[in-house]
């Protein structure tokens, strides 16, 4: 089943606000809650595919990945 991210781009750029992005899944289950810079959102896709990766390679139990800019 595919999964859809509904996102919500806020281009409203005043000097004080960087453009933010929200973005939440179909289901409660499948969600990425919050809001994110278009830089963060990158960041953030770099660990998404580095826990992916572990994961097919046999990782097991909690992990933490930290985000680096």
């Amino acid at each position: 089943m595919p999964i859809t991210l509904n996102a919500w781009h806020n281009n409203d750029r005043q000097a004080w606000r960087q453009p933010m992005i929200s973005i939440t899944g179909e289901t409660p289950i499948q969600t990425i809650s919050g809001y994110y810079t278009a830089t963060e959102l990158r960041a953030l896709a770099r660990q998404l595919i580095t826990i992916a990766n572990d994961s097919d390679q046999g990782e097991h139990g909690p992990a933490t990945y930290t985000v680096e800019d």
